[in-house]
């Protein structure tokens, strides 16, 4: 905290402001009567807390697990204790070819092993890209999107069970303020709102308005799956410009720009809209959890394998270093942006074309004539 200067605030404010920005132009842009303002605060919280909780905690077991593999293997390798600091004090090192690496240098030790071993750091870097890092980041924020209960994404008949339950549920609060009110003589409940004037909101509410087309309730599943996932990549965008790059000025702002230019984590769950959709709209029982991950799965995790397989490193939190070499364009930098740009803009064809054609299919069954299955659209949606 002692180090927090004004252009730091400045970067964590365009931090915000760049996820802001993107939400701003896909949901008030496009889509502003397909997903209410009030889902999208949500879904959008839901991603930069909930969604980052659960994936750190599953990444930091499965780092904590590896580490945990990497120390024992170590350990059978070959470990002597040695006095080398020439203090009187004894360090374990682990013999590689001859060189002493210590072990409380666990970064420096799996280098050098990893560097020695190129069929093993393949073998890290692929279950790294895409299990630590593809697998568990979209699947959270699929689960960030599905733990998120809005009336957005509520049928006719929904609206219509809670219209009928609402006055018992306005009675049993009634009654709750009245025992507080005897436990408290003294203390006015305020905000309270009058019972006429709840029946006559009430009476005016119509389920109906709650009909919405196919395309729409499409493009209300994409907006909220999208703030998920800007919510989610917001929060990472902190740590690694905080945490992970945080060497100079210009280093964090390098890092921001690369994470607004290729926005991954947004067209990653783009894609996963489409196949929730085809589960839920269109009805597809072929459409599972693998289905729908899969693929964003394969584009994130192609992401970051391509990165550090550029970079000839392992560490995948420090991948946007490699698009900032010390101020000066080098080969690595230039293949790193050639092979993400590839990556992302593949990601973003692909969802173009399949999200236009999915949007022609539900056309097709809005134009049927079938009220019921409108009406009835979202029932069951996210279950």
């Amino acid at each position: 905290i002692g180090y927090w200067e004004l252009k730091d605030m400045m970067v964590l404010i365009t931090t915000f402001l760049q996820s802001f920005m993107v939400m701003y132009c896909v949901h008030w842009g496009w889509h502003r009567y397909d997903l209410s303002i009030d889902a999208v605060i949500k879904y959008f919280a839901c991603g930069f807390v909930l969604c980052t909780s659960m994936a750190f905690a599953v990444e930091l077991f499965e780092y904590l697990t590896f580490q945990a593999s990497v120390t024992g293997l170590v350990w059978w390798l070959e470990v002597g204790e040695v006095d080398s600091s020439g203090y009187g004090g004894g360090s374990m090192h682990v013999m590689f070819d001859g060189h002493g690496r210590s072990l409380a240098k666990g970064a420096d030790v799996l280098q050098g092993f990893l560097n020695r071993n190129p069929a093993v750091r393949l073998f890290y870097v692929l279950v790294s890209s895409y299990l630590m890092a593809g697998l568990v980041e979209e699947v959270c924020k699929y689960f960030g999107f599905v733990m998120v209960d809005h009336p957005d994404f509520c049928s006719e008949r929904e609206m219509e069970k809670a219209k009928a339950t609402m006055p018992l549920q306005i009675l049993r609060d009634r009654e709750e303020d009245d025992d507080e009110e005897e436990d408290g003589p003294g203390e006015k409940s305020e905000g309270k709102i009058e019972l006429p004037a709840m029946d006559e909101a009430l009476a005016n509410f119509n389920p109906a308005m709650q009909r919405r087309s196919l395309s729409s309730i499409r493009s209300g599943v994409t907006v909220a799956m999208v703030a998920v996932a800007l919510g989610f990549a917001c929060c990472e965008n902190l740590l690694n410009i905080f945490i992970y790059n945080r060497s100079s000025l210009r280093s964090e702002i390098t890092t921001l720009i690369v994470k607004s230019l290729f926005p991954v984590h947004p067209i990653a769950a783009a894609i996963q809209s489409i196949y929730v959709c085809r589960r839920d709209l269109e009805k597809d029982p072929s459409i599972g959890l693998g289905r729908i991950v899969l693929p964003s799965v394969l584009l994130h995790g192609t992401y970051d394998f391509a990165l550090l397989l550029i970079s000839s490193s392992w560490q995948r939190s420090h991948k946007e270093q490699y698009f900032y070499q010390g101020g000066s364009m080098t080969v690595v930098a230039v293949l790193s942006f050639c092979a993400s740009l590839f990556i992302v803009m593949t990601g973003g064809v692909y969802y173009a074309f399949s999200s236009r054609a999915q949007y022609a299919r539900l056309r097709g069954e809005s134009g049927s004539g079938d009220t019921r299955a409108l009406s009835e659209a979202s029932f069951g949606l996210l279950l």
